[in-house]
Formats: structure tokens, C-alpha cells, sequence
């Protein structure tokens, strides 16, 4: 989903080549066939004909699978760590077609979001090409027309000598900030996923989606685990079986060692700005696990639904902020013409 999950970098083609849209047309096909009753094999070779665009990748699928692997590692190439992880969790643990269709959707989504949010940008994003266009022209060929006239006159001097000051001082300002930007690239890669993803939640707007995005993620993901008859001990065991630089290895690592310490969960919920405060409730009303798991179905649901809408409310104040922007730029243009204007006529008289 990555509005976080990194989920930015799927708006783009990934490492293979296979576009979103593709992605979400062929989770939402996979769901509609295995619900109409299709096997899996079945169900891949009828989207061969139907996705001819990806009939190549289908069939690399699908050829994995025939050999033993499971879909999701089939699938692990050609899509991101945060879907396969769902995909292998829903695969092993159950509710797998649910899942597969919840990923075609979110998908879809995504595709749409991007899709308007073009929209929405293309008319003031001219607007600000124009303006620069017109910004640098000002600086091009009008400044040194006004500079002529303003010459003449000693404060004018000192003005231009300050402005050389200043731009001496944004210079090495520049430098210093991106020598110390370096740094903390440097500093940044070094970190712990869970860290970063702790520092993503804490982001101001997308910190907000980011969050949302977890408590669904996280809160299905459980349920699945705690509906095929897992405690949390062994939650624990099958997550640091996953990759070592992901999200789910790491929080699996903090739990046992909380467990380990005799301490309550959540100490490690209240550590997290990306795990939803509701698990706490949840846990500590002693339900049996396929209960525990039913109510944390329905709440990533909730949380899914929240998601998307937080993703519109976002995407509606995208282009009054850029016309907020456009207005600025063109006030501070006007500034720079009439005020050394203003100061010419004042040095005639």
C-alpha cells in the first residue's frame, strides 16, 4: 500500500518492468476467477489471454508454481516486500482469496489516485512553468535595464554590494547544508527499518496516511496468523523466520523480547506511533484466538476503509496549495520589479 510500505516507489514501474495498473488488474482478476470457482493453474492460464500485455510474467508465474514454489515467492520478484509478505502470510494462514482481492483494490486505488492526482496538478503546474519562464526573463533582460538607472546613485551601490554579501552567504549556506544532508543520508542507511518506519509515521500529512496504512497492514496481518490457531509466542517464531531488514522480522524481535523479559505487549505498542493503540484493548480482553482474530479482521477493514479516505482528503488540497504557491511566486515577481523601481524614482528627487 505504500503510501507507506514505501509505497511511493509503486506508483513507478517496478525492478521487473511491471506497471501498477498491471499489478492491480491482475490481483483483481485472480480474486474474481478463484472465487468463480478456478483453480489457481486454471486461473493464470485464462489471464495469459486476458492480460496479453503481461502474458510473459504470467506465464513465469505460473511456471514457478508448477515446479513447487509457492505464488508468493513466484511472485516475489515482481512486486514490493510489503504485498509479498501479505501474500505469503494470507497464503500459509489463511483467507487468502480476500486478501488477493483486498491487494486488487488497494491497487486500483493507487492507480486512480495517481491518475487524478495528474489531473489535478497539470493546469497549475503550467501556471508555474510559465512563471519561472517569466522570473527568469525579469532577471535575463529587465534587471539590467533597471540596473542602469540605478547605478548612478551611491545608495544603490551599497544596495548591490549587500546583495553580493548575501549571495556569498546563501552560497556557502548551500554547501554547508548539503555537506550536512550527506551526513544524514549517510547516518539514515545505517538504521533499522523499524526506526525508519517510526520516523515515516512521525512525518507531518504523510505521516498521518502512513500511520493508517499500518494499522491495516499489521492488524490483518494478525488476524490472519491468530486465525490459523497461533499465539503470540509463535507469531514470534514464524515472523523472525522473514528478512532481517523487514518491518514484520523486527517488531516480531521487540515482542520476544518483551515476552522474554516477562513485560506486557503493550510497552511495545505504546513504543510505536504505527501500531494502533486499539490492540491493546483487544489483547486485554482475553478472547479466545479465533475470536481475537474475527474482531481484528473486521478492524483492518475499518482501518483500510479510513485509509482511502484519508488518501482523497489529501489528494483535494493538492492543487489549492499549488495555487497557494503560484500566488506567492507572482507577488514576490511584482516585488522584484517595482521596488527597485520605487527606489530609482526616489533617488531622482
Amino acid at each position: 500500500m505504500k503510501y507507506p510500505q514505501k509505497f511511493s516507489r509503486n506508483l513507478k514501474k517496478d525492478k521487473q518492468g511491471w506497471k501498477l495498473k498491471d499489478q492491480a488488474q491482475f490481483f483483481s482478476l485472480l480474486a474474481d476467477l478463484l472465487q468463480a470457482g478456478f483453480s489457481l493453474q486454471q486461473a493464470l492460464k485464462s489471464m495469459q489471454n486476458l492480460m496479453p500485455e503481461s502474458k510473459k510474467m504470467i506465464v513465469n508465474i505460473a511456471n514457478e508454481i508448477l515446479s513447487g514454489s509457492k505464488i508468493s515467492m513466484a511472485m516475489k520478484k515482481y512486486i514490493s516486500k510489503g504485498i509479498y509478505y501479505q501474500l505469503m502470510i494470507s497464503e500459509q494462514h489463511g483467507n487468502f482469496d480476500q486478501s488477493i482481492k483486498q491487494l486488487g483494490e488497494l491497487l486500483h486505488k493507487r492507480v486512480e489516485q495517481k491518475n487524478k492526482l495528474n489531473a489535478l496538478m497539470a493546469y497549475p503546474l503550467f501556471l508555474l512553468v510559465t512563471l519561472i519562464v517569466i522570473v527568469i526573463g525579469i532577471k535575463v533582460w529587465l534587471n539590467p535595464v533597471l540596473g542602469q538607472f540605478t547605478e548612478q546613485f551611491e545608495q544603490q551601490r551599497s544596495l548591490n554590494n549587500v546583495k553580493i554579501y548575501l549571495q556569498v552567504v546563501l552560497m556557502l549556506v548551500s554547501i554547508g547544508l548539503f555537506c550536512y544532508a550527506t551526513k544524514v543520508y549517510m547516518w539514515w542507511k545505517k538504521q533499522e527499518t523499524i526506526t525508519k518506519h517510526h520516523w515515516y509515521s512521525q512525518l507531518p500529512v504523510i505521516g498521518k496516511i502512513y500511520r493508517q496504512y499500518s494499522y491495516y497492514y499489521l492488524t490483518f496481518n494478525l488476524s490472519l496468523l491468530l486465525g490459523s490457531g497461533m499465539d503470540f509466542s509463535k507469531i514470534c517464531d514464524f515472523l523472525l523466520k522473514l528478512d532481517k531488514n523487514s518491518l514484520l522480522y523486527q517488531l516480531g524481535q521487540q515482542i520476544t523480547q518483551t515476552i522474554y523479559h516477562g513485560d506486557e505487549l503493550g510497552n511495545v505498542i505504546d513504543k510505536y506511533p504505527f501500531i494502533p493503540q486499539e490492540l491493546k484493548i483487544y489483547i486485554n480482553k482475553g478472547e479466545t484466538l479465533e475470536s481475537l482474530s474475527a474482531e481484528l479482521l473486521i478492524y483492518s477493514n475499518i482501518q483500510y476503509k479510513k485509509l482511502l479516505a484519508q488518501i482523497d482528503n489529501l489528494m483535494a488540497l493538492v492543487q489549492p496549495l499549488l495555487f497557494v504557491i503560484i500566488a506567492i511566486i507572482i507577488v514576490m515577481t511584482y516585488l522584484s520589479i517595482l521596488l527597485p523601481m520605487y527606489q530609482t524614482l526616489g533617488g531622482l528627487y
